[in-house]
Order: structure tokens, then sequence, then C-alpha cells
């Protein structure tokens, strides 16, 4: 588990913790990242938590979602069909 900070909603910790999987090479452009349910039990947070974190990071074009397939790091080249 980790250690929280106080001075920081959790998504927003949790959301720092991705983008830096994802600078940092351990998710790679095109592949897989943790799903909600991933999230949850990996950082033990709340289902509402978790949405947050993958819609900010939506958002911000750090991931994309392929309705059926998942959730993968960088953006898609060529547009996709997206889903939140």
């Amino acid at each position: 588990m980790i250690e929280w900070r106080e001075d920081q909603p959790r998504w927003q910790q949790v959301a720092d913790i991705i983008r830096e999987r994802i600078a940092s090479g351990t998710y790679r452009p095109g592949s897989r990242v943790p799903s909600e349910n991933d999230l949850m039990q990996e950082f033990g947070i709340a289902r509402m938590t978790a949405h947050k974190v993958m819609k900010a990071l939506r958002a911000e074009g750090s991931i994309y979602t392929v309705r059926g397939l998942g959730s993968f790091a960088g953006q898609p080249d060529g547009d996709q069909n997206t889903a939140e």
C-alpha cells in the first residue's frame, strides 16, 4: 500500500503514479494500463476514486480507452473509438 499525502486528493496521487509509470516506460505507448478494478486493488481506493483517475488521464491524453478492450498508454495514431 501507498503512504498517502494529506495535501493532495488520493485520485491525483494515483494519477501521478500512473503518469510516472508511463513516462518511465513501465507502460509503453499502446500497452495496457491498469483497469479501475486493478487500481482499486493495488492502491486500496474506492471505485469512484479509480474512476476519477482514469477520467483525468483520458482527458489529458495520457491514456486512451477502446470500448471492450480496455485502456492503453499514450495517444492512439488516428481516430479510435474511445469511451469513458
